[in-house]
């Protein structure tokens, strides 16, 4: 998945690693008179831009071989006054939705010839400003960022070298970018009605945190379809767990009172709730029903499988790539504001209420 950046990345410099490691004094002229066929052709099988002939793609791969050439991209990009590199900033690389996300933007940016780098914040704010400058030095033709906060300090800076951004999944509160998300509101809402069809009406939600706003999003949504069937406010319980691991969640028996379903808000607190309630005995569904979060793979071979909202991830990665090759190309209108619904999963964790 892309190039990883922050840590095994080297600084370039003039003359340095990248000019190196081609062979010595070796041309791109070179290998194309190696293989008998055009530069341009020799360009397209090294870039992998557009296709060439199967025979052609051979010759021109077993000269490179036989020269010990690598093409050196850095020094494309400074002759052409054009950079490939999508620079993408995560908050992690663990979080299955994040990957998602970062893998189909990746898919559509290589069809069209461009290269992500991809670096990890690791959910700390002076972490993401250093990894973004240090993704800046690259001169990439975008940004692409699921920021850990609602700020991004460091976006006067990137404005300043016209480098473009798309933000993914965390609203920034203090500057206006084009913004791909999932309707938050409608998928705690739609996770809701689900559990009230099947006659729950006491339901607890649990989150690491409700501060950040997409989660917050989505507990509102759950109130407000509890409050039209004039059921009780839901209950809000704080995991704390900051960091996605996947440990149980602490629970004490009687701890989440009178509820008859849980909801859990985001995809590690779905997997450290059902840890949680198996250490003291509920069974889901039987004792309580639980829906989850973001629908990653071990939700469907889980037993009970787990009943979960699903993120539309595709849809969304093409949306962020969209923008950004939008960008690139020099569109200016103002910034635009997507939201994608989410769709229920309905699996075993979910029953009537007895």
């Amino acid at each position: 998945m892309g190039r990883l950046i922050g840590v095994a990345a080297r600084t370039v410099t003039g003359g340095g690693e990248l000019s190196r490691i081609a062979g010595k004094g070796v041309t791109i002229r070179d290998v194309a008179r190696r293989a008998g066929v055009s530069v341009a052709t020799v360009s397209n099988v090294l870039n992998g831009q557009k296709k060439v002939r199967s025979a052609s793609y051979e010759r021109v791969t077993e000269a490179a071989r036989e020269l010990n050439y690598r093409a050196d991209p850095a020094a494309a990009w400074l002759r052409s006054g054009r950079s490939r590199v999508i620079a993408t900033l995560s908050p992690n690389l663990e979080n299955p939705f994040f990957a998602g996300m970062v893998a189909a933007v990746e898919r559509l940016c290589h069809e069209q010839g461009y290269e992500l780098f991809l670096a990890s914040s690791d959910n700390k704010p002076d972490v993401e400003t250093a990894r973004m400058r240090s993704l800046l030095q690259w001169r990439p033709a975008a940004f692409f960022v699921i920021p850990c906060v609602e700020t991004l300090p460091l976006l006067d800076e990137v404005a300043e070298a016209g480098v473009p951004v798309v933000i993914a999944d965390r609203v920034l509160t203090d500057r206006d970018c084009d913004f791909i998300e999932l309707d938050n509101h409608q998928a705690g809402a739609l996770a809701a009605e689900h559990l009230i069809a099947l006659g729950h009406r006491h339901i607890v939600v649990i989150a690491p945190s409700f501060s950040v706003i997409n989660v917050h999003e989505r507990f509102e949504g759950v109130a407000s379809a509890l409050k039209a069937v004039g059921g009780p406010p839901p209950v809000p319980f704080e995991t704390q767990h900051l960091r996605d691991e996947a440990e149980p969640l602490t629970l004490q028996p009687g701890q989440l009172g009178a509820a008859t379903a849980v909801i859990a808000l985001t995809n590690f607190t779905t997997l450290q709730l059902l840890g949680g309630l198996a250490r003291i005995g509920l069974r889901v569904p039987r004792d309580i029903s639980l829906v989850g979060f973001d629908d990653t793979a071990w939700m469907n071979v889980a037993s009970p499988s787990v009943t979960a909202i699903r993120q539309p991830v595709a849809q969304m990665g093409k949306a962020v790539w969209d923008r950004l090759y939008a960008r690139i190309k020099g569109r200016e209108d103002p910034p635009c504001h997507q939201k994608y619904p989410g769709e229920l999963i309905i699996r075993e964790s979910t029953a009537p209420l007895a």
